[in-house]
């Protein structure tokens, strides 16, 4: 039998049975169409997820924040239990003393002191380091103070230029100059456009209070600044403490009763304000408040609503001056890491110091694996689809064997071996894989431009956020393994019945037709 032969007589037999070889076909089709489709789509979401996480420095970003941790507790070994009783009696009573006496485990907090923050920025593969300092300030412009938050590393964020309005952004991290928002200087009564323009290069002075309720005079006045429910309220009696120091000359009153009001409260603004952090800086610009695009848009990489934005090692060696913060540290660092697949590493490094920590990439690892149950079950659907066509492969290559017993007899009586028969069947299960396989692919792909366009426009309706390339991707390994499971599939269907048609004895068949 010629190499021609083993090829064209599989096809004249499927060519014969038309609507049989269809349907079994269409089995095959329908397995590899869902098997293309949910490898394409897992795909594509993988990607769609990196490239949407990757816009920035979001991925490649970890917050770090102080974690209570337990204490050591003490040895127990010493304590001894008197009286006649059971070895197991003895040890419950000597652990129970043994807890009264040590009481229960300690826990301290690790703090992101500068000495810890130090080893946290010599961690392999951390790119860039950003304290972040805030907290409540009193802010002084001319003569007015006013209370204000304070926070760093905005600047530190390309995205925050954009909000800018007036002025400049920070040219380098350790200069001493601030950035104001644009609601408090309407709240300081910068309300002109002309006035927001001279204010830029006048020096602010900010001062980090002992107490955050700033210098009082007296007791009743300073809770009826926190009583009060009204800010108007608030803020003037706020001022009238702050300013009250220096205009007792101006008051109506006599020169001994100026004299016991200055000692009164001298006394009571050392005993209420014993250290007072102050520096001057120069504004250099204003900025503005997020958009709603701009917060569903983008990944804030550091707070969005602050009065007063210093830069990095100005704000955190301004507030390292005061030795209790110092001991107590930042509420929180920013640390970016230079490529994503460092990430896990460095979160992992950051856990054995004792710290907490947040990253992007928990959350993309938490969605990966939502897709991977998805799509897996997808891929199941996709083989019992195939495991049902590859039934009806065996079925049909059966009855093709007891239809064609004459045919066998025949070819078997002219010289053809067990092996040649048993190609041809083979074969014949083959060319229905490939053909299966090469359509339900093809079919996958033209599904998916329609496909891609819906969820599109879906997550753009819903969400407001525009996908960049697609959501479904074929990659040639996709094809080939689409191609090479349907055929394999189909290969394996038909051993049964090839070995059926190569086990038929020519006389026998010959005799009965």
């Amino acid at each position: 039998m010629r190499w021609i032969d083993l090829i064209g007589l599989p096809l004249a037999s499927l060519g014969q049975q038309k609507m049989r070889t269809c349907l079994t076909t269409l089995g095959v089709i329908f397995g590899a169409f869902v098997l293309a489709a949910s490898l394409s789509i897992d795909e594509g979401v993988q990607r769609t997820i990196e490239r949407e996480s990757s816009k920035g420095d979001a991925s490649r970003k970890i917050t770090v924040f102080p974690r209570w941790r337990a204490t050591e507790s003490k040895k127990d070994d010493d304590v001894k239990v008197s009286g006649r009783m059971s070895p197991e009696r003895r040890e419950r009573i000597r652990k129970i003393l043994a807890q009264r006496q040590q009481g229960s485990p300690g826990q301290e907090q690790v703090n992101l002191t500068p000495p810890r923050l130090e080893a946290l920025s010599q961690i392999p593969h951390v790119r860039l380091m950003i304290p972040l300092v805030g907290g409540p300030v009193v802010a002084t412009l001319g003569n007015r103070p006013e209370e204000a938050s304070v926070s760093s590393g905005a600047g530190e964020d390309p995205e925050f230029v954009k909000r800018i309005v007036a002025g400049r952004a920070f040219e380098s991290d350790d200069e001493h100059s601030v950035l104001l928002s644009e609601m408090f200087a309407h709240r300081i009564g910068l309300i002109d456009d002309a006035d927001i323009d001279q204010v830029i290069g006048k020096p602010l002075r900010v001062e980090i209070r002992g107490h955050e309720d700033g210098p009082s005079f007296n007791v009743s006045l300073a809770d009826r600044s926190k009583a009060s429910n009204n800010r108007d309220e608030q803020s003037a009696i706020r001022q009238l403490a702050w300013q009250l120091p220096g205009s007792l000359d101006r008051l109506n009153l006599t020169g001994e009763e100026i004299a016991a009001l200055r000692k009164a409260l001298q006394r009571d603004s050392s005993a209420a304000d014993p250290a007072v952090i102050a520096e001057d800086f120069r504004v250099v610009g204003i900025f503005r408040e997020m958009t709603d695009e701009e917060r569903k848009e983008s990944w804030a990489q550091f707070p969005a609503n602050t009065d007063l934005v210093l830069p990095r090692k100005t704000a955190v060696d301004l507030t390292f001056r005061d030795p209790a913060r110092r001991d107590q540290g930042v509420a929180q660092t920013v640390l970016f890491v230079d490529d994503i697949r460092n990430v896990k590493e460095v979160v992992d490094k950051v856990d054995s110091l004792g710290f907490g920590s947040r990253s992007i990439v928990e959350f993309i690892e938490r969605e990966r694996l939502t897709y991977l149950l998805i799509f897996g079950g997808m891929t199941c659907v996709a083989g019992v689809a195939l495991l049902v066509a590859s039934l009806g492969i065996a079925n049909t290559m059966l009855m093709s064997v007891l239809e064609r017993r004459r045919e066998i007899g025949i070819m078997k009586a002219v010289g053809a071996t067990n092996w040649q028969l048993q190609s041809i069947f083979v074969i014949e299960g083959g060319l229905i894989g490939l053909t299966g396989g090469v359509v339900g692919l093809l079919l996958a792909w033209l599904i998916s431009f329609p496909s891609d366009g819906w969820v599109r426009s879906m997550v753009h309706r819903d969400m407001k956020i525009d996908l960049k390339g697609s959501i479904f991707a074929f990659p040639s390994w996709i094809a080939t393994t689409v191609i090479l499971f349907t055929v394999g599939v189909t290969i394996v269907a038909a051993l049964y019945p090839a070995r059926r048609a190569a086990g038929v004895d020519p006389v026998t068949a010959l005799r009965n037709d």
